[in-house]
């Protein structure tokens, strides 16, 4: 976390459209009431802007050549979503869908980055990997191997995500969410979101499909599924949308954003169904997705009205 100007020169042309883009939204359907402080929009307008360029820089990663080291490195330079393009490019869908999970999983931890992914996937360096491949063959074996070597894993210095801080290596607790994993997805990733695609007509309604339906992953809830499904979407492994911001069950940070956003109370008595509804209409008329409106919010809600640059 750093501090730099709300709006840099270069985003002020994007800043003066979502400005512009508001005041619409406020006449079409309602209020903004946190809004009404010219340095609180100006702060919210910000985070936006921030929450694009995230989704904007896994674009940009997908137009530049990858090494096959970012799977191989050991600390700080492995990167699993890196490897995920790597493995799309070369035909390995099922490859790159599993980094994903895994990426999901760990989560990339600011100081140690996505060390503790790598020493997962790579077994502490043996010269072996947790392969899709080996994995689905025998997910009972990872659970086992983690049991053995969890010891060694905290050793080598790599943490869980700040989301993903309370998870265990343990094989009950990272075995198990694997092993369910791999009920989850069946036969190939592929049939799974082909399935999900003939029982529902849009890219929204897939992506909705899944995430429900992922509820039998073990230790994915709420911020665990949405962060997968998002970035199979970014990475154009699945044929999905966000549907919505997903204000379930564990998502605090953009619950509070939203309450504070529509009715600059935190109080404010009123359902998920209604911040969700006010919040799809909010990302169309932001020609935006529910995704980088649900990252805007977690973000603005910690600093309303003073921006702060969240690295993510």
């Amino acid at each position: 976390m750093s501090s730099r100007p709300a709006i840099r020169e270069k985003d002020q042309p994007r800043a003066e459209k979502i400005r512009e883009q508001l005041l619409r939204f406020e006449g079409d359907h309602r209020e903004l009431r946190a809004l009404r402080s010219e340095q609180v929009r100006t702060t919210f307008i910000a985070q936006i802007i921030d929450s694009e360029r995230r989704v904007g820089f896994i674009s940009l990663l997908k137009s530049r050549p990858v090494s096959e080291t970012a799977l191989t490195a050991r600390g700080l330079s492995f990167d699993p979503l890196r490897g995920a393009i790597l493995k799309a490019r070369q035909g390995e869908h099922d490859e790159a869908c599993w980094l994903v999970f895994l990426s999901a999983h760990f989560a990339r931890n600011r100081r140690t980055q996505w060390q503790l992914c790598g020493d997962f996937y790579n077994k502490l360096g043996a010269g072996e990997q947790w392969t899709w491949e080996t994995v689905s063959r025998n997910p009972t074996a990872v659970s086992s191997w983690l049991d053995a070597y969890r010891d060694a894993l905290r050793a080598e210095g790599g943490r869980f995500g700040n989301h993903r801080k309370y998870e265990s290596l343990s094989g009950e607790a990272t075995g198990y969410a694997i092993e369910t994993y791999v009920d989850w997805v069946g036969r190939s990733h592929r049939s799974l979101y082909q399935s999900a695609a003939i029982r529902t007509a849009t890219p929204q309604e897939r992506f909705g499909s899944l995430y429900r339906s992922m509820a039998q992953v073990s230790r994915f809830g709420r911020i665990g599924r949405f962060d997968y499904l998002t970035m199979l979407y970014k990475l154009d492994l699945a044929d999905i949308v966000p549907d919505t911001c997903h204000l379930d069950s564990g998502a605090t940070g953009p619950k509070a954003g939203a309450k504070l956003l529509l009715y600059s109370t935190l109080e404010a008595t009123v359902s998920v169904r209604e911040l969700e509804a006010d919040l799809t209409a909010l990302s169309t008329t932001l020609s935006t997705t529910p995704d980088v409106l649900e990252d805007a919010l977690c973000n603005w809600q910690k600093s309303p009205s003073r921006y702060v640059f969240f690295a993510g």
